[in-house]
């Protein structure tokens, strides 16, 4: 019979004792409210269909002790490392059993067990083999209905993943598909059940109609971002964007100094020969072109000076609008302790600091904008102003 207190189909050794209450430890002092399914519970049941499955097969007491311990172990990351399921699991083992001076043999076959049942590859070892059939088994096959819900719902408060009803039933029915057993007592007594859970999966995924597209702005924007793998590559999307946005403004700024310099020293000119009476006294037909070239160096001047002229943006705070603590324009209004607080909310939470940053960049997007159409618009006055200017002196010469 089975030991309710402990999971065990047998007296179980010292150190399997050890380790239940080294992961009972763990699991109490790095309590998580969201892991509603990867759990203590979990980890017991998976312990006890290892030793079950070890004693059916006949495998040595060893063997059979090695996949428990993994089973212990082979759910802790959840506790530490979610992006490092393999390793932080493995290593959680390695620590524990370093501390209960175990041979170094021991050590090994425990960790090669978690990494080969929890990895994409075949495992061989038979310590292996039982510790997949376990997991598998607990998680697919007895009892799938009451638990697997609970994983869903684990993802969801993890946010690492948000499931319709169509997805999740043809996940299901893919993991099942999938499902493969190592141990002869587990084809024979699970595989038959497996292939039933996966019919039904199916057939639930044809009778359940498919989800609408999410409206462009669903509030789970970059929710996730900040739990995935590929976190490296985002920082390195918003610091380039930054650097590139930086540049863009520096050049913008430098061609605008360009033309207001230009334009200043051309207009001083013009004034100089409009107020030249030998001149415009021999040939008064020169005072359109002077003019002329006078008019648009100022209007390029004008729109020069908008386009390097600093502007900041003003911000109303909202009752559900939390105030972006990225740009000064949005608190320079608070006071220190309102900033460090928004900032402190800010970095707690990935999906707030993301929304803040791309919006940041958003609106940096829009002043460019504004500032090369200005600058455009004065370089083109001026190129245009520049030719009619020549070809109005030249025809005050010759006609004069």
């Amino acid at each position: 019979m089975t030991n309710t207190s402990t999971g065990y189909s047998t007296a179980p050794t010292p150190l399997l004792l050890a380790a239940q209450r080294h992961v009972l430890h763990l699991w109490n002092e790095r309590h998580d409210p969201r892991l509603v399914y990867h759990n203590f519970a979990q980890a017991a049941a998976v312990a006890r269909l290892a030793d079950q499955i070890g004693q059916q097969e006949g495998l040595p007491a060893e063997t059979t002790e090695i996949a428990q311990l993994g089973a212990w172990f082979h759910n802790i990351s959840h506790l530490y490392d979610l992006a490092q399921v393999l390793e932080t699991s493995a290593i959680r083992a390695e620590f524990f059993l370093a501390e209960q001076k175990c041979p170094q043999d021991l050590i090994l076959r425990v960790r090669q067990a978690i990494l080969a049942a929890l990895g994409d590859a075949k495992p061989h070892s038979p310590e292996a083999q039982v510790l997949s059939d376990a997991i598998r088994v607990a998680q697919w096959v007895e009892p799938a209905e009451p638990r697997l819900p609970l994983l869903r719902l684990e993802q969801e408060l993890l946010g690492t993943q948000h499931w319709s009803d169509a997805a999740w039933h043809e996940y299901l029915a893919e993991q099942a598909q999938r499902g493969l057993f190592f141990t002869a007592y587990a084809k024979m007594t699970y595989e038959p059940v497996l292939a039933g859970q996966w019919l039904h999966w199916r057939q639930e995924q044809a009778t359940t109609p498919p989800e609408k597209p999410a409206r462009p702005n669903t509030p789970a924007r970059f929710e996730r971002l900040t739990r995935r793998p590929m976190r490296a590559s985002i920082q390195t999307f918003f610091r380039a964007n930054y650097a590139n946005h930086i540049r863009l403004s520096a050049i913008a700024d430098n061609k605008a100094h360009i033309m207001i310099s230009v334009n200043s020293i051309l207009m001083s000119v013009a004034i100089s020969m409009l107020t030249y009476q030998s001149l415009t006294s021999k040939n008064p037909l020169f005072i359109l072109p002077i003019v002329m070239f006078l008019m648009t160096s100022l209007t390029s001047l004008i729109f020069s000076v908008l386009s390097s002229r600093p502007r900041v943006t003003s911000f109303v705070p909202q009752p559900d609008q939390p105030v972006s603590p990225v740009f000064f324009g949005n608190f320079v209004h608070l006071s220190l302790d309102q900033y460090e607080a928004a900032v402190d909310t800010m970095l707690r939470d990935g999906r707030l600091l993301f929304g803040h940053m791309a919006r940041d960049l958003y609106y940096l997007g829009q002043v460019l904008d504004r500032k090369y159409r200005l600058l455009t618009f004065s370089y083109t006055v001026f190129m245009m102003g520049f030719v009619a200017t020549v070809g109005a002196f030249l025809g005050a010469y010759f006609l004069g």
